[in-house]
């Protein structure tokens, strides 16, 4: 049995003490969730409101999806734009992926703000395109974002690709036609069924290692205003009119506003006593997907990258997908106690749907072989710089994804009772619209009217 060995947590030089809930707690906002989306929440609303913050985590800081994920930042979006188009509108569509990359310029302020010394690498990632099909998905993606070049993903294609000119006239401006050679060394692939590239400002981080640095942050610097407990697990939460009583650890905690920043599968019971029934709604709205990974370390100097390698039709944007799998590799340099320098090269895409997230563990789950074997293959039919025979894996690790039903993240307040607010629903890309829901859910909180958006949970999400 391959152990469940993430590389982020690999990193950790974690010295912090935890501290569970012993007794009763008070706050005016309860932060449910450790991981980034609970710590840059947590953030935001400590520097833009003058509440208190409690932040409840049932294992340890950054030990859950935030340790165990591919480290990619992306601000694409897990189901395809003009999909969503069709239940939002374009011009909510448009808004959203703008909300989305402002997360580059959030995750920036708080870097320089908390002074933290996690490194981050921004550049152009790429994703593969294989039929014609998928690269006139990803036309009609950037016609719809036309009026918006800033949020368009330039599309280089082969002539090998075999388009008629008539079949191109709509999105014309939308795409260059280049040497499918170049579109190979770009893709850094030697598999010629590639015939597309797709670029998208991408971008590599320890996300573990960042929240964590965080927490210090938020401890030291807001004393009198912010707790975090550890190893507290919350049995239920229980809404009124206007304040919620939470049971952790079989202990009393109140609070005026509960925001919950998880992947969507709590085991604990929501009972609103002020409106309709949500726990029931909301355990049934995020299902859970196992996503695997593996890794291995390579002085090879090259530097920081992402690329995602869509090989059917009905795959999403830059690496996502609507119904079918992909492939996805990140370079990165990764700090070790070896003399060399060395790149971290990650490798991911095979994953398993979970009916019943309550089985799931990551420490006890068993590392699938089917799972381990498709990335192998992948490595050795598709990257060109892939080691030559056996490669030298030094981690393999898994993570519990949630999606939503729609495919979009939910950051809000509860319809049926506002005292409860969401930022969840990871959707296999977490990193960047975790830290947007985070400043989103800190303006509500601040008594601010923040406009419609996507991400708003509705009665029948």
């Amino acid at each position: 049995m391959r152990p469940n060995n993430s590389p982020w947590l690999h990193q950790l030089k974690r010295q912090r003490p935890v501290a569970p809930v012993i007794g009763d707690v008070s706050a005016d906002v309860v932060i449910v969730g450790g991981g980034i989306a609970g710590l840059t929440t947590a953030y935001f609303t400590l520097k833009h409101t003058k509440h208190s913050v409690a932040l409840i985590e049932g294992g340890m800081v950054a030990h859950g999806a935030t340790g165990h994920n591919a480290g990619q930042m992306t601000s694409y979006f897990e189901k395809q734009i003009v999909n969503i188009a069709k239940d939002f509108g374009l011009d909510m569509v448009r808004e959203a992926q703008a909300h989305i990359d402002s997360a580059w310029d959030l995750l920036e302020e708080i870097c320089k703000d908390a002074r933290l010394s996690t490194p981050y690498y921004r550049f152009t990632g790429y994703a593969g395109l294989c039929s014609k099909e998928e690269i006139l998905l990803h036309l009609e993606n950037n016609y719809i974002l036309k009026d918006h070049p800033t949020l368009l993903e330039p599309l280089m294609i082969a002539p090998e690709a075999g388009f008629e000119v008539a079949e191109l006239q709509k999105y014309v401006g939308l795409y260059d036609i280049v040497p499918h050679d170049d579109i190979l060394e770009t893709l850094e692939t030697k598999n010629r069924t590639y015939i597309a590239a797709l670029s998208a400002k991408k971008g590599v981080m320890n996300s573990a290692l960042f929240t964590e640095e965080l927490a210090g942050f938020l401890l030291s610097q807001y004393v009198d205003r912010f707790v975090l407990h550890e190893e507290s697990f919350v049995e239920e939460v229980i809404l009124e009119k206007d304040h919620a009583m939470l049971k952790v650890n079989h202990h009393d905690v109140k609070a005026g506003r509960v925001v919950l920043c998880t992947n969507g599968f709590e085991k604990f019971s929501i009972i609103n006593h002020e409106g309709m029934d949500i726990d029931k709604r909301f355990h049934h709205s995020i299902s859970g997907t196992i996503g695997y990974m593996a890794g291995y370390l390579d002085a090879d100097g090259k530097p920081p990258v992402a690329i995602s390698y869509i090989p059917n039709a009905g795959t999403g944007a830059s690496g996502s997908y609507d119904s079918d799998p992909y492939f996805y590799m990140t370079r990165r340099p990764f700090e070790t106690d070896l003399e060399v320098a060395h790149n971290l090269i990650s490798v991911g895409g095979p994953d398993l749907p979970i009916e019943d997230t309550s089985v799931y563990s990551k420490d006890a789950h068993e590392y699938s072989e089917e799972a381990f074997a498709d990335i192998d293959g992948f490595l050795h039919s598709t990257y060109k710089n892939a080691p030559k025979g056996e490669i030298p894996y030094a981690f393999h690790w898994h993570g519990l994804m949630g999606y939503t039903p729609n495919g979009v993240r939910l950051v809000g307040e509860e319809p049926l009772n506002r005292v409860l607010l969401y930022n969840l629903g990871c959707n296999g890309v977490g990193i960047l619209p975790s830290i947007y829901g985070g400043s989103r859910i800190a303006h509500i909180l601040n008594g601010e009217i923040v406009p419609p958006s996507i991400f708003d949970p509705r009665s029948a999400q």
